[in-house]
């Protein structure tokens, strides 16, 4: 492009030069010559190329230096081409810069392209633009400065920018790349002077000439006039911005900034300099702090300290103030840079407090226009925003370094009539600093310099957070943070549900021997220790930053505590409130750490809202304490009075006494620090409890004097709207869940910490006065040993005496969470002071008072389950762990017996409450057990008594089948299904793990209890579930026994009712054996269930338990258990189906369950079978239980039940099998299941689902798999009766067969036809005539796709195309086997599979139904041929005197098959060719067989005739015309005779053209002469009319058609036959007595050419123009007179 823009640009000077400019015309055709001597290969080529040629740039320079526009332009278009692709020589630099200079005056184009040359100048001549050069480029672009075109202007400031950025760039590529052999510059500093090299020297000049040329003085390297400071400041700010690093390492460019920039900058700040200057210099400032303090730390401090004065409000204008703030908020973005110059002038004796004094204008600054800010008694939302603020929930998180904690809260403060702090209003969408386009101050909001101030209070408190809290962290927490465990949740109805990561480990087990040491691993470090730490200089830097400034901090932070604020600036402020607070406190600075709780607990509760409270309780109405609820209640915030008088009487402002949410969100910040600092709160740790009392009480309150309005009382009334309510619930709620972690962290506490809390939890308890029912029975030993300090107290003593029910209940959930969370510290004591007695009686009584809030006494059932839980994992003497583990059980059945014996009403709330502290038993029962139910080795009475406590009582007394004894306890129904889920958790928990631990004699107990819950309806998975547990039972029973004695069991005399026996007790004792059997009756029972599911389980139950204890039995115990258990399994299933009636779709599904109950019985008793079919069958009584076993499968299979039969067929199969592979002999069996087998074919039976009635292939499988079994099991012979039926059935199953599904069976066997093969394989031929019958039948099965698969338009069944191939695979097999039987020959099993065999080959192309290959009629002709290569010379064999006529037949029927098809029927054509030769191979394979068979005297003309015609047939090429043809009532050559129109239409040639040939090769080969034998002279002379008639047919058709096709030639096709035959003709010897002589001719081996002498020579006549054809006809004819004597 380089080369084309040039000769372009040279051609036009040419020619505008021509008579003006010699000397420019001759310089650009020289170039122009060169240009276009130099090769174009590519832009870099070029470039260097011009690069070496000086001159080239001549005419352009010319062109310039007559300042002719049209010239210049031209010029410089060049110019800047040959400088951005690089090919200016360097030599040429110096005249280019000048004449563009020069050139700058010219026009708005040139002036343009000059700017742009200059950036590529820079970038590719950097290293040559040094010094004078350098400054004659930069000269450029100072003259175009001033241009009074903007763009130009613009575009110039642009420019020069960038090329200023280049100059540093240079001095960058310097310092990487030092040379010692560069030259060096020296340098005058102040004092001082040092040499530089060649880029710092420009760069260094260039800086001090920016400086000077900002101050309006003369430049000393450049020749440029001043630059407005705007634009000088904008450069320097430019080079700061991308090279402050590299101008710190150059003291040169240091000295120009200390002397000449720094005093402007100090200049610009003290004097009445417009905005425009003023906000640029401040933009400096920031870049010069963050990287050059310590180098100009005396500017910098004079810098700070003017910038602390201008904050002043007399000291300068509003905006210049913003300024001077939003250069401090850059400042307190950056931590480090503040730490840095705390410790560089803060720290510092006789240097300024820069960072002090800040702070401290903060407080003057924060409180100077109270109106502005909304400074009020607290917090409110904004004027300008409290109508915008939408209700909906906003997200405020509060982080305290080691808490994971959210905060979000939906603002409903009171709004203020001042303007406040809001992002609405209060901030500028793009700062003052950033607004360069500016020449005048803009709009300012009133408020945005105190937005200002809040933000660099909060980035001052965040980057103390950011920088000491993490040196805080533990060890193992600083390595890796550990994920904070999940903690307690609530339910759905509100109630403390404990997470299981609560559970105490092994290794943290308390002794009950000794007291126990906390780690103290969780205590905060202080970073004031971490003396060998890297940062220590900096954490001490911060620490005294802590401790000197906080009273400025506090005092600033209460002012905006009191703003309007909203929400979002109120967030970020308590954020910061509580980093810095946290800060104190790792310090351990308690002085500061104090001051900031306690102001954060005023906030959280006001005082004036706590002396409301206290006046308002003192008068209000007492009487409607009980009936308090403190969860789910309307909350309203805001307390009023009701008349004048009495505000005017109790002397204080109501209306500011008001909760809002903001007072909440103080309380969740001081809630979390607690979280944060409790390891070193000490003393502190009142001012948070107490703080939480008080907000716990007033917002109780407040909802109780809500109601008392609404009921007309004089009571402060509540005017917040509904919506704000429910916002101050969800606040609510989220204190809650921060008070819980409180708590919970108190288990991290050391023991120093932890009787902290409880000493300032006491001292919340010192004033309240319990009630009566109370008072006699509490005990406050537990306090005993806590230490009395004296605490900080926020509001004094209170009149709390009227809300004891809401102290009572404040102090129940609290202290219950507080023993839950330390149990382990409670236990480390000797139990006998541990105050377990009383605590347990204290908390029952309030369970067991109906009276009592339902919340309250919820709370005490749980501390009763947190110290039943406590109980777990102890370590120590082992009687204490008994006893106090016995104490826990004992606890919970007292409170579930107290809990209903004193509810006399019976109404809905007192009846949820019970059940739910029922429930809470139940839960903390279960969780006793899981810790140490295997341990546990008294209570199990308990135990029990508990876990059956959920049955109501019942009048009628149900009996155990082992014992007779009425049960220790009466069972109903359960009281509800929610306790049952709960109760059977602790008894699944049993059965699983715990029995080993229980007593003898409880185990029957628990059998039983375990079949209550398996029956009762009112949860169905815990029915299910049950069943399961039988088998932990059985197993556990059976575990230590090494056989059973189950006969002593059964009464000697018992009666059977319903296939289920009297069970007698032991005489002495219970035993394993016993109990065992006890246990399998009861799930019998179970198996009579109206639930599938719950029978099904107990099947699976009992079935496995067999399994288990199955070695364990001998044979009289099978038989034992085989009469007890497997036969009632049976029976009943049996009665229970008689009983349904099939009306509806519904009771068919019902009795479709009952199948599938007794399917799976059976199922599981063949699997017994198969494990222990030895003991099963060897016992003397063994043919009775079979029998019966018999008898009840026949009422099953009389169902007509497809699953049934399927599971009986399977199950007997398996039983055969395992008996016989166990090598027993037991012939019932075998004969028995014969009987049943072939009275019960399932091919016509019904499916019991009714989506699918037809499925019945799972079914036959079973009955033929089964068949296989019984036919392996039968000694006797197998006679050919019952193979017959065999036969008849297995063909049934093949015809009633339904599809499979998803699957079809054209290429692939289905399952039940894949098992009819194999057992037709199987059957023994040893019986007489049975290979026979078996042949018949695979005959059957190979026809089946072609006789069986089409039922009727809508009706789908199998394809049996599979079946088909297979079948005939195994008939060839068959046939192979035994072709040489006579029996099968005179039974016609032989033609009767040829003839199945034709059928697929004759129809090859009509059947479409085909799939994988070998297709169906090519799988059909290969057997075919196998069979014929096997069978026809063992026919010949034996039949010497006497041919089998239908046998020939077939087999020729077959033949023809084989060469015919219909090709018109092809759906591919393309598979019409390899069919073809497919089928002329197996042709060939048979053609010698049949050839030499057909030859026999024995067989009959009609047969070989048969035989010729159809080789005629299918060797006819093009189609004859009829009147050819032989027909039935003539002679075979009679229609040569006939006469008749010739055609001139194409006839196509056959599609089978090769089949023709062969069989037309094999009609000459027929009649040709052979042996000589008289097989071969009969087949000649069968063959030889046929041959002449096939000649014929072709010569008359040539001599009647050819003559009327004119000109037209013979196809192709008709040709190439007719030259074939005619060739044929001439080669063919025929077998002298195959032709009889004709008259008056002789000749020997070719008297057929005298047949067709007639038609040649016709043919030779009509032959005119088709030489080729003519030589043919006349060989023939010369073969006559050359072969015949006349």
């Amino acid at each position: 492009m380089t080369h084309q823009l040039l000769s372009s640009e040279l051609s036009v000077l040419i020619q505008e030069s021509k008579r003006r400019n010699v000397d420019l015309r001759s310089a650009a055709e020289k170039s122009l010559q060169d240009l276009k001597a130099l090769p174009n290969t590519s832009e870099t080529q070029l470039a260097a190329d011009l690069k070496r040629r000086p001159n080239f740039v001549r005419p352009f320079l010319l062109a310039c230096s007559t300042r002719n526009p049209k010239y210049a332009g031209t010029g410089i278009i060049c110019l800047q081409r040959l400088i951005a692709s690089n090919g200016l020589a360097h030599e040429t630099l110096k005249d280019v810069l000048d004449l563009l200079r020069e050139c700058s005056s010219l026009g708005f184009d040139i002036q343009i392209k000059i700017l742009q040359a200059l950036p590529s100048l820079f970038q590719n001549y950097a290293h040559r633009l040094t010094g004078p050069l350098l400054a004659n480029t930069l000269e450029i672009c100072f003259q175009l400065l001033g241009n009074k075109t903007a763009v130009v202007s613009s575009t110039a400031a642009a420019t020069l920018q960038q090329l200023v950025v280049f100059v540093l760039n240079k001095v960058v590529t310097e310092d990487e790349h030092e040379s010692e052999g560069e030259p060096l510059e020296k340098v005058l500093l102040e004092n001082d002077s040092m040499l530089v090299r060649t880029a710092a020297f420009d760069a260094y000049r260039l800086l001090n000439d920016l400086a000077l040329l900002t101050e309006g003085q003369k430049p000393q390297f450049l020749r440029a006039a001043p630059l407005s400071p705007e634009f000088g400041l904008e450069l320097i700010e430019s080079l700061f911005s991308n090279h402050s690093e590299n101008i710190c390492s150059h003291p040169e460019q240091i000295h120009v900034i200390r002397m000449r920039l720094m005093p402007m900058i100090i200049r610009i700040l003290s004097e009445r300099v417009a905005f425009s200057t003023t906000l640029r210099a401040m933009r400096l400032l920031p870049l010069i702090f963050g990287n050059m303090l310590s180098i100009l730390s005396a500017e910098c401090e004079m810098v700070l300290g003017l910038l602390n004065h201008i904050l002043d409000p007399d000291a300068a204008n509003t905006w210049k103030r913003v300024l001077c703030m939003e250069v401090f908020r850059s400042i307190h973005a950056d931590p480090a840079l503040v730490r840095s110059m705390y410790a560089l002038f803060d720290q510092r004796e006789g240097r300024r407090n820069i960072v002090g004094d800040h702070l401290a204008l903060m407080v003057r600054l924060a409180a100077e226009k109270p109106s502005v800010v909304g400074l009020g008694h607290q917090s409110s939302m904004p004027a300008s925003t409290s109508q915008m603020e939408d209700a909906a929930d906003e997200q405020a998180v509060l982080h305290a370094e080691g808490v994971a904690g959210t905060i979000g809260v939906a603002m409903s403060a009171k709004a203020s009539n001042a303007p406040g702090i809001s992002t609405q209003f209060s901030t500028m969408r793009v700062p003052c600093i950033d607004q360069l386009d500016k020449s005048e101050p803009p709009n300012i909001p009133s408020a945005y310099i105190y937005t200002l101030a809040l933000t660099c209070l909060n980035s001052f408190s965040e980057g103390l957070a950011r920088f000491l809290l993490p040196f805080s962290l533990p060890s193992e927490n600083r390595s890796r943070r550990k994920p904070r465990p999940a903690k307690d949740t609530e339910n759905a109805d509100g109630v403390h549900q404990s997470n299981e990561n609560s559970v105490q480990t092994t290794s943290q087990r308390p002794d009950l021997s000794r007291s126990q040491s906390f780690s103290v691993s969780k205590i905060p470090i202080n970073p004031l220790s971490l003396d060998s730490h890297a940062l220590y200089s900096q954490i001490q830097t911060s620490a005294a930053m802590v401790a000197a400034c906080w009273p400025a901090l506090l005092a600033a932070y209460s002012t905006f505590l009191h703003a309007a604020l909203d929400s979002e600036y109120y967030h970020a402020l308590i954020r910061s409130f509580q980093r810095f607070t946290q800060v104190s406190g790792v310090l351990r600075l308690s002085t500061p750490r104090d001051a900031f709780l306690t102001t954060l607990g005023k906030n959280a509760v006001p005082p004036a809202v706590v002396a409301a409270y206290a006046l308002v309780n003192s008068s209000g109405s007492q009487t409607d304490q009980l009936n308090q609820v403190r969860r789910g209640s309307e909350i309203n915030l805001k307390l009023f009075p009701n008349d004048s008088t009495e505000t005017s009487r109790q002397s204080l402002d109501l209306n500011n006494a008001s909760l809002h949410t903001r007072n909440l969100l103080c309380m969740r910040a001081l809630l979390y620090l607690g979280i944060a600092l409790g390891p070193v709160l000490k003393e502190a740790w009142s001012i948070i409890l107490e703080t939480f009392q008080q907000a716990d009480a007033v917002i109780d309150q407040i909802s109780l004097q809500r109601r008392h309005s609404t009921s007309g009382q004089t009571t402060p009334t509540v005017t917040s709207e509904s919506a704000a309510a429910g916002e101050l619930g969800n606040e609510i709620s989220a204190i809650k869940v921060a008070a819980t972690r409180l708590i919970e962290s108190c288990s991290e506490l050391p023991d120093e910490g932890f009787l902290d809390v409880l000493s300032s939890f006491r001292g919340l308890l010192r004033d309240v006065q319990l009630g009566s029912r109370l008072e006699d029975k509490v005990s406050t030993q537990e306090f005993d040993k806590v230490r009395h300090q004296k605490r900080p107290s926020m509001a004094g003593n209170m009149a709390w005496s009227s809300s004891n029910m809401r102290v009572n209940l404040f102090v129940v959930e609290n202290i219950s969470k507080l023993i839950d969370e330390n149990i382990d510290r409670l236990l480390a004591t000797d139990l006998t002071e541990n105050g377990w007695n009383q605590i347990v009686d204290i908390l029952l009584d309030v369970t067991s008072t109906p009276q009592f809030d339902s919340n309250l006494r919820i709370k005490a059932a749980e501390a009763i389950g947190s110290l039943v839980k406590s109980t777990s994992g102890l370590n120590g003497s082992t009687e204490i762990i008994d006893e106090v583990r016995e104490r826990g059980l004992l606890a919970l059945d007292r409170q579930i017996k107290t809990l209903y014996c004193n509810s006399e009403a019976e109404n809905k709330s007192t009846k949820s409450c019970e059940l739910e502290i029922h429930r809470l038993a139940l839960e903390y029962l279960k969780s006793a057990l899981e810790q140490y139910g295997d341990s546990l080795r008294q209570g199990w009475n308990h135990v029990f008594s508990i876990i059956a406590s959920i049955f109501e009582k019942s009048d009628s007394s149900l009996s155990g089948p082992l014992t007779g004894e009425v049960l220790p306890f009466q069972v109903g129904k359960p009281k509800s299904s929610k306790l049952v889920r709960f109760s059977f958790g602790s008894l699944e928990l049993i059965c699983s793990d715990f029995l080993d631990a229980i007593p003898q004699e409880c185990l029957e107990l628990l059998i039983d209890t375990i079949y209550y819950f398996c029956n009762q309806q009112q949860d169905f998975n815990i029915s299910l579930t049950s069943t399961t547990l039988f088998w932990n039972l059985s197993s556990f029973l059976a575990r230590d026994a090494d056989a059973f004695e189950l006969e002593s069991s059964i009464s000697p005399n018992s009666v059977q009712v319903n296939d289920t026996y009297d069970l007698r007790p032991p005489l002495r004792e219970r035993t394993n054996s016993s109990l065992w059997l006890h246990l399998l009756v009861w799930l019998v029972r179970t198996t009579a269930d109206q639930r599938p599911e719950i029978r099904n389980g107990a099947l699976h139950t009992i079935f496995r338990i067999f399994d288990v204890c199955g070695d364990k039995l001998n044979a009289v115990n099978w038989t034992t258990c085989q009469r007890c258990i497997i036969l009632p399994l049976i029976t009943r299933n049996e009665v229970e189906y008689q009983r349904k009636s099939v009306q509806t779709a519904e009771d068919h599904k019902v009795k479709a369950s009952w199948n599938e109950t007794a399917s799976t019985s059976l199922e599981a008793i063949a699997s017994l079978y198969e494990h222990y079919a030895f003991e099963m069958v060897s016992h003397s009584n063994s043919n009775a239980i079979w029998e019966g076993l018999a008898q009840r499968v026949q009422t099953l299979l009389d169902r007509r039940s497809l699953s049934v039969s399927e599971a009986v067929f399977t199950s007997l199969s398996r039983i055969l099998a395992a008996i016989r592979e166990n090598g027993t002999t037991f012939p019932i069996c075998s004969r028995l299941t014969w009987n049943i087998w072939r009275m019960n074919n399932p091919a016509e039976n019904k499916e019991d689902s009714l989506r699918d009635r037809t499925n019945n292939q799972p079914a036959l499988r079973a009955y033929i798999q089964c068949l296989k079994e019984i036919y392996m099991a039968r000694d006797e012979r197998v006679r050919l009766e019952d193979v017959k039926e065999i036969l008849e059935q297995l063909k049934a199953c093949a015809i009633s067969s339904s599809p499979t599904a998803y699957t079809g069976d054209i290429d692939n066997l289905s399952p039940l036809q894949d098992q009819l093969i194999e057992c037709l394989s199987m059957i023994r031929t040893s019986a007489e005539d049975v290979q026979s019958e078996l042949i018949k039948c695979t005959s059957f099965l190979a026809t089946m796709a072609y006789t069986q698969s089409s039922r009727g338009p809508n009706i789908k069944g199998p394809t049996y195309v599979a079946l088909s191939k297979s079948s005939m695979d195994l008939l060839e097999l068959f046939l192979i086997k035994s072709v040489r039987d006579p029996k099968i020959h005179h039974s016609g099993a032989l033609t009767e599979a040829i003839k199945s065999l034709t059928i697929p080959i004759s129809l090859k192309y009509q059947w479409t139904q085909e799939g994988k290959e070998p297709l169906t009629w090519q799988k059909a002709t290969t057997t075919t041929v196998s069979v014929l290569n096997a069978g026809i010379p063992a026919v010949r064999d034996m039949q010497k005197n006497e041919m089998s006529t239908p046998f020939w037949e077939e087999v020729l029927r077959s033949c023809d098959a084989i060469i015919s098809a219909n090709t018109s029927s092809c759906n591919v054509p393309s598979r019409i060719s390899p069919d073809q030769d497919f089928d002329i191979e197996a042709y060939i394979h048979i053609r010698e067989l049949l050839t030499l068979a057909l030859g026999s005297s024995l067989v009959t003309d009609q047969l070989r005739r048969t035989y010729i015609e159809s080789l005629f047939t299918n060797s006819i090429i093009h189609e004859a015309h009829p009147d050819d043809l032989r027909q039935s009532d003539r002679d075979i050559l009679a229609g040569l005779k006939s006469h008749h129109i010739g055609r001139v239409q194409d006839l196509p040639p056959n599609q089978r053209l090769k089949m023709s040939y062969v069989l037309l090769d094999e009609l000459f080969d027929l009649v040709a002469v052979h042996d000589g034998s008289r097989e071969r002279i009969r087949l000649a002379q069968a063959a030889a009319p046929y041959l002449i008639l096939r000649v014929g047919i072709v010569l008359k058709a040539y001599v009647l058609d050819h003559p009327l096709r004119g000109r037209m030639p013979q196809p192709m096709s008709q040709k190439r036959e007719m030259l074939y035959i005619l060739r044929k003709l001439l080669e063919l010897d025929s077998e002298p007595s195959a032709i009889p002589d004709p008259p008056g001719v002789i000749s020997k081996y070719k008297k057929h050419l005298h047949r067709v002498f007639g038609l040649v020579t016709n043919a030779l006549g009509v032959a005119t123009r088709d030489a080729e054809m003519q030589r043919a006809l006349r060989k023939v004819i010369e073969a006559v007179g050359q072969n015949f004597i006349v």
